[in-house]
């Protein structure tokens, strides 16, 4: 048994430790006290960086549909595809969007807690329905939404709805009650696409999803160049690269796997219409952007590897495009591969 000045003894070091840690700790630093002219202020800043946002997710989405669409017949043989409306609906409220909230609300004229289509794909079926942005949302298919609980993903569960036959939307437009039913979606490969406030220049898939960074969207203003970066990405999604250990962490990724999303995504590019002419130069841009690619690692390849092989692949592309070749990249993209 531990005699008592022992277990003081260990008690007393104990409490040095913790108190030795707690002084390492830095304690958060208060916000700084805002004059009421400030407070105004940053109201007005929130609500042009919401205009900002929306601005970056409209070009997105309309970028990434073009993709999804295009593609489909490859993501049909992967058996990676689903429905879409062709809309992104969203509902504010502090849980979710905490400071936003208020800025939301008036950006869209609404009240808290109400779900509003923030997004919508023109020429899309939410669109030719009748669908506009702005308009609230109070039930889909005769469901209403409890919004008192966790986060609804509203875009998601209208396109599963979609996948089972018409979808019949409640809406208010301008505070007078509309309904519009969406007869048929449109089958999409299985990717959505979200933006990452920050100028880092960034893109990812996890397997469901590409994000794509302010920063990377910036340094790419041309659609034809984000059509590439997205392609990349979206290649991914659709070969199975995006893998989880045991662990349920992301495996790395290969130079192998970063090469064939590469060759892929820009015949993603091409079959939906965008321009690849200058498509190898987006690892040029990259490169200025951060030389350290320009050497490449242990899960990426060299920029310059990128350039090199990319430039090929275009010309690939540009010989079927001329002989009048379906662009299909095998053996990349083939059934049970």
């Amino acid at each position: 048994m531990m005699r008592a000045r022992d277990f003081l003894s260990r008690l007393l070091g104990l409490v040095l430790v913790a108190l030795l840690l707690a002084a390492c700790a830095q304690a958060p630093k208060p916000r700084p006290v805002l004059s009421p002219e400030a407070k105004k202020e940053v109201q007005v800043q929130l609500e042009f960086a919401a205009e900002s946002f929306y601005e970056r997710l409209d070009r997105l989405n309309a970028v990434g549909y073009r993709l999804i669409t295009a593609n489909e017949p490859l993501c049909h043989q992967r058996g990676r595809v689903r429905k879409s409306l062709g809309l992104t609906a969203d509902y504010f409220n502090k849980r979710d969007h905490k400071d936003w909230t208020p800025s939301l609300c008036k950006m869209w004229g609404v009240d808290e807690n109400t779900i509003v289509v923030i997004g919508l794909i023109e020429g899309g079926p939410a669109a030719k329905a009748g669908v506009q942005r702005g308009d609230v949302i109070q039930a889909v298919s005769g469901r209403v939404y409890d919004l008192s609980g966790k986060r609804v993903l509203v875009t998601r569960q209208m396109d599963e709805l979609a996948a089972k036959g018409p979808v019949t939307l409640k809406l208010l437009r301008a505070g007078n009650p509309v309904s519009v039913t969406i007869p048929t979606a449109t089958d999409v490969c299985d990717s959505s696409f979200a933006v990452l406030m920050g100028d880092s220049v960034n893109a990812f898939a996890d397997g469901k999803n590409v994000f794509a960074s302010y920063g990377i969207m910036n340094l790419f203003p041309k659609d034809e160049d984000l059509a590439v970066v997205l392609g990349h990405e979206l290649a991914h999604n659709i070969l199975g690269h995006v893998r989880k250990d045991g662990n349920g962490k992301n495996v790395p990724s290969t130079p192998e796997k970063e090469t064939d999303a590469d060759a892929v995504g820009l015949y993603f590019a091409a079959r939906a219409g965008f321009d690849i002419t200058n498509a190898p130069s987006v690892w040029r841009r990259m490169a200025a952007q951060n030389p350290a690619h320009i050497r490449g690692g242990a899960v990426h390849p060299s920029s310059a590897s990128r350039f090199v092989d990319l430039e090929a692949v275009k010309n690939e592309i540009l010989q079927r495009q001329a002989a009048g070749l379906p662009l299909i990249p095998r053996p990349r993209v083939v059934p049970g591969e």
